[in-house]
């Protein structure tokens, strides 16, 4: 991903506004079997192979409120409004009744939008073969413009799902490991391309509506790469070359929409139970921090992010403090330079959601952090004063 360098010293101090964990989600999806696939070719107790059922249990899980619903279909048939609630679960409370109520009851806080997994061979804002004059584009701002008459403070997501696998087999599923790989690079990188512009667009054309986006299909395909590499077959992910998953993935792809609904990290003592494979279960605290990297350093060219809505990466600068100290340079590689009146502050590194990385207190010269291991993202330099408790605050982009 490439950063337009920010100015050599930076005072963007400001109070930091309250802001809280999100405590529960009442869901509607505009989705289709990427999201929610049933019934998969092997069955499995209830909804494994769907991310509401997981997301109701990690929810759950962490003392979380989490009811879904959705309608199936791909972005021309979504952009047929009013929706329909077409999705039950064994175990995920509803949210909508389209036969009795109106969307507008249903109280609706969050919605996800996916596009088809087949059109990445051209443009998002290129219209579609078979529907002329809709494009992946257009067909979303209708969904986004009816939402807003209907329900304006609906936070809006788009999910960002896995590539076709058909196109890299010579020999039908499964794929050989070098087609596999294939399939992975594309994954993160011009399919991914393809969903990042298709979010620009959106946000040029809905300005006001701050779409965010969820990165789920890449982040799989990396788990598998780095997190897990070797530990699972290709059949105990997917079951055909739609690719439909197993329930590990939809697993997956929930951790994932998790961490970017609620904005925060998921226990790794959460257990999926025996339908997901051994190797999640026993890598859970080492995927939870790899998901959690990967969704904080999803920025723009200007290290704002592009997953959260409610973190330090979206608060704005409210006042500028005389006090504040210099901290250069940013973007950052090895060193952050701390200068100015720095005696009388606690100075912190800290993550997007407040995680304390370094701590250094009432220090009497000019320091420099060595930030090295950290992993790349945005990060914040925070300083306290030591009596007063005024706080700023400036943007770090680790690189």
């Amino acid at each position: 991903m490439k950063f337009i360098l920010l100015p050599l010293i930076l005072m963007l101090c400001f109070s930091i506004g309250s802001y809280g964990q999100i405590e529960s989600s009442r869901m509607f999806i505009f989705g289709h079997s990427l999201i929610d696939h049933r019934p998969p070719t092997i069955p499995t107790p209830s909804n494994e192979t769907t991310v509401p059922h997981w997301m109701y249990l990690i929810s759950q899980h962490m003392g979380k409120e989490f009811a879904a619903g959705g309608q199936y279909g791909f972005l021309p048939q979504h952009a047929n409004l009013p929706p329909i609630s077409q999705w039950g679960y064994d175990i995920v409370p509803p949210v909508w009744e389209s036969d009795t109520e109106p969307f507008v009851d249903a109280n609706i806080s969050h919605v996800l939008i996916t596009a088809g997994n087949f059109m990445q061979w051209q443009g998002p804002s290129e219209e579609y073969p078979t529907d002329p004059g809709l494009t992946p584009v257009n067909a979303t701002e209708r969904i986004v413009d009816w939402l807003g008459e209907e329900q304006d403070s609906v936070r809006i997501y788009i999910y960002e799902n896995w590539p076709d696998m058909a196109p890299y087999l010579s020999n039908g599923f499964p794929p050989s490991d070098s087609e596999f790989q294939n399939y992975n690079d594309f994954t993160q990188g011009e399919f991914h391309e393809w969903w990042v512009e298709y979010q620009d667009l959106l946000l040029s054309s809905r300005p006001n509506v701050n779409i965010r986006m969820i990165p789920v299909g890449p982040i799989i395909a990396k788990i598998f790469n780095d997190v897990i590499p070797n530990l699972m077959s290709v059949s105990d992910m997917y079951e055909d070359d739609a690719p439909h998953g197993r329930a590990s993935v939809y697993c997956l792809a929930a951790i994932v929409t998790y961490m970017a609904i609620y904005e925060s990290k998921p226990d790794v003592e959460f257990d999926p139970g025996p339908e997901v494979h051994p190797a999640i279960n026993n890598n859970m605290a080492s995927i939870v921090e790899f998901v959690w990297s990967e969704l904080l350093k999803f920025n723009n060219a200007q290290g704002d992010s592009r997953v959260f809505y409610d973190n330090l990466t979206n608060v704005e600068n409210l006042e500028f403090d005389k006090k504040c100290i210099s901290v250069y340079p940013n973007p950052v590689t090895d060193y952050i330079n701390v200068t100015g009146n720095i005696s009388d502050y606690n100075i912190q590194i800290i993550d997007a959601c407040g995680a304390v990385y370094a701590s250094h207190l009432g220090l009497k010269h000019d320091v420099n952090l060595n930030v090295h291991s950290l992993p790349n993202g945005l990060y914040f330099i925070k300083t306290t004063h030591i009596e007063t408790n005024s706080v700023c605050v400036q943007k770090i982009l680790k690189q």
